[in-house]
């Protein structure tokens, strides 16, 4: 691999918060790179035709019942005989169990040893990969299961039979399958078949994804300060040299030309490129929290992405295995800045300090004051939010009019929900009463009696909804509701609600949609939400 990444059994012992996905800072594009010789295409893993290394194939797989007498008799045996690094490994690999809130797990790049492990440890940590691979595979097959759950999609024939009563919810378990999914890459890195799912592939010892595989098959390099650079120009840079409009010239000289946006510094990471007139590290630091946005929205709202027919397609092997073209992000060094080039075409955007704007497919962000504590770039959780949006609008064929005539407070509610988001040793969690604007949304119903009804939210457009004079109580209001829908009584509307975004992204979603979807009255859900945040 092109760079050095955390290792998990790290992040599990010393309880670090964060695994930054690694990202790259590119310079302009030049002709000076070397040719590459042919590379193998990137294809999809056929599950009849791989191997899964190091399995004993006749070993069951373990439920999660199975799974934790093991972890304890494991940890057990390890404390006895004065593993005590080991024994603390083991016993925090089980992740806590959450009623309010959503976990995302980070997933290394291959299975990782730590180097602790030696000779008489070797056993025992043995048996612990043994036992998670085996733990993997009853994992994933719940995860096939959950792919299959959901009925056949109507025809447009039925569909126009039965117009007055509008598209029927399809009954569907697409998000819990993503999530089971990524548990089974957490146990086991190496299983095949759920890196074909995730559209991973194999380069050296290490799975990554087809954007990255491309690059890597062109031969490019990477370092975190420059990004994914053409061949033979990474030992330069180190040395301290830019390449710079067809030549090579000192990083102080670089450094010393003012950037416009027409003549902008260009950062690449895993799956975005941005155009930067702000400082080389706080594009770095930008494009490290999209990369972060990208992990967790994968997980929480991947499902999204795909029709449920075409979801059990992939977890049957059957799947494509889309590359994509990086998106496109704009860095500016103040807000000041932000707000005289994003008011050409947006005059609402006085009041912001990034957006994404679906005309061209581009989030905006203005580098913002920092605390003292890092490099100064964007907001983390306007980087979050901004992203969500990006995401939403460009992982599926989307209407250019979402929510213009009905159903945008949902737009906005998902982009607030992955603010929420809060790290942990495992990865994040999303959601929960003391997350994210939650608490506001909280006080504002409990205190203020604040609520607006869910029949007149879901019907307003985006202009009527940014246009009202409670446009702050309204998002904090729509932050609760969006923690509601996902985690209230254990997820029961989770499903639903992703089925409403993409309604209302398509542009098929009407004022009634939810509560169909629901199968619920929109004042009983209000009820339900009032409880919600009583608990």
């Amino acid at each position: 691999m092109p760079c050095s990444r955390p290792t998990l059994v790290a992040v599990m012992l010393e309880l670090a918060v964060m695994l930054t996905l690694t990202t790259r800072l590119c310079a302009d594009d030049g002709a000076d790179a070397e040719p590459t010789s042919p590379r193998p295409r990137i294809t999809a893993v056929d599950a009849a035709e791989e191997k899964e290394k190091e399995k004993d194939p006749s070993a069951p797989g373990l439920d999660d019942a199975a799974w934790r007498k093991t972890l304890d008799s494991l940890a057990t045996r390890a404390t006895a005989r004065g593993h005590e690094a080991l024994a603390a490994l083991i016993g925090a690999w089980e992740i806590p169990e959450f009623t309010d809130r959503q976990v995302v797990v980070t997933i290394p790049s291959r299975l990782e040893t730590p180097d602790w492990i030696d000779e008489a440890q070797s056993p025992l940590w043995g048996e612990f990969v043994a036992a998670r691979r085996r733990h993997a595979e009853a994992t994933f097959a719940r995860a096939v299961e959950a792919a299959e759950a959901h009925d056949r999609p109507r025809t447009r024939e039925e569909q126009r039979v039965d117009s007055e009563a509008g598209p029927k919810p399809l009954a569907r378990r697409g998000g819990e399958a993503i999530a089971l999914l990524h548990r089974t890459l957490r146990d086991d890195p190496d299983h095949a078949r759920a890196r074909a799912i995730g559209s991973w592939v194999k380069r050296g010892e290490d799975w990554v994804s087809t954007s990255v595989a491309k690059r890597l098959d062109r031969g490019e390099e990477f370092d975190a300060a420059f990004g994914w650079l053409p061949r033979g120009r990474l030992e330069r840079y180190r040395a301290g040299e830019r390449y710079e409009s067809g030549k090579w010239v000192t990083a102080a000289d670089d450094d010393a030309q003012p950037r416009t946006l027409k003549k902008p510094w260009r950062h690449e990471s895993d799956h975005w490129r941005i155009r930067s007139s702000a400082p080389p590290a706080a594009a770095a630091a930008l494009a490290a929290e999209l990369e972060t946005s990208l992990l967790i929205w994968q997980q929480v709202f991947g499902s999204y992405a795909w029709d449920p027919a075409e979801l059990e397609r992939r977890f049957k092997g059957r799947g494509r295995m889309p590359v994509r073209d990086p998106y496109a992000a704009v860095l500016v060094p103040s807000r000041e800045e932000y707000v005289a080039e994003v008011t050409k075409f947006e005059p609402a955007a006085i009041r912001s300090d990034a957006i994404y704007w679906m005309p061209t497919k581009t989030a905006w962000f203005a580098v913002m004051p920092g605390d003292g504590g890092g490099i100064a770039t964007a907001e983390a959780r306007t980087i979050r939010h901004e992203g969500a949006h990006q995401l939403f609008a460009e992982a599926r064929t989307t209407s250019p009019l979402a929510g213009e005539r009905c159903g945008f407070w949902a737009i906005e509610a998902a982009a607030c929900y992955m603010e929420s988001a809060v790290p942990t040793p495992f990865g994040w969690t999303l959601g929960g009463p003391d997350a994210g604007r939650v608490p506001a949304a909280r006080e504002r119903l409990l205190d203020n009696g604040f609520q607006i009804p869910l029949e007149e939210l879901a019907a307003l457009g985006r202009r009527e909804l940014q246009a009202d004079e409670r446009l702050p109580q309204i998002y904090s209001q729509i932050s609760g509701l969006a923690d509601f829908f996902i985690n209230g009584q254990g997820g029961r509307y989770r499903e639903a609600f992703i089925e409403y975004l993409e309604r209302v992204y398509t542009g098929s979603v009407s004022p009634d949609s939810l509560s169909q979807l629901c199968r619920r009255t929109y004042p009983q859900l209000d009820d339900e939400y009032r409880r919600h945040l009583a608990r």
